[in-house]
């Protein structure tokens, strides 16, 4: 007999001749275990795509590119100590008045890190020595490329190590003379 004819065997015990499934197993419990095994992949798979991001202590994935975020025009004053004032003067004139806005980004000497100093480089803009330290620095910089262009390279050059450069994603990198990051923004009307 086969599997299919004993699936379907008509058992004389039961009433109006109905078929019973096999033995050893409940019915729909096939179906059950094929839902489990099917959740259980969707699920390692979304972890996999999600996590990695949320711990912002792993650097972004060669190619992938962070978000760096825009400075709101009442944060420009408050700003100004964290760019270089001969050369940012333009940028911080176009932000003002709403031509292009700055972007922002965080430094940290992670707890592991001896410190150090860095500087940023986005496009022509070189940034004045930051000193890390282990409180989270947030520091200004003109977009490194046309804002309209909504993407760039932003650089740490300096000699460092453990330093938590926060983007979206962000991470934690060694900067031995220079490391780069791809990034992208939103491009949108600068004073909204």
């Amino acid at each position: 007999m086969s599997e299919l004819e004993a699936q379907h065997e008509v058992s004389p015990a039961q009433p109006g001749g109905q078929a019973q499934p096999p033995r050893g197993r409940k019915p729909g419990s096939r179906g059950i275990l094929i839902g489990i095994a099917g959740g259980l992949a969707i699920a390692g798979i979304a972890a996999f795509t999600i996590l990695p991001r949320l711990g912002g202590d792993k650097p972004a994935v060669v190619g992938e590119e962070s978000t760096v975020e825009v400075l709101i025009p009442a944060d420009i004053n408050a700003a100004l100590p964290t760019l270089d004032p001969g050369s940012s003067k333009a940028a911080v004139d176009d932000a003002k008045n709403c031509k292009a806005p700055l972007a922002w980004v965080t430094l940290k000497q992670q707890p592991s890190g001896h410190g150090g100093m860095v500087r940023i480089r986005s496009g022509s803009y070189l940034s004045p020595p930051i000193k890390l330290t282990p409180t989270p620095q947030r520091v200004a910089v003109p977009y490194p490329a046309p804002y309209p262009m909504g993407r760039g390279v932003l650089t740490l050059v300096g000699e460092a190590d453990q330093v938590g450069f926060y983007l979206t994603p962000g991470g934690i990198h060694d900067v031995n003379g220079t490391y780069s990051v791809n990034v992208h923004w939103q491009v949108r009307n600068p004073c909204p």
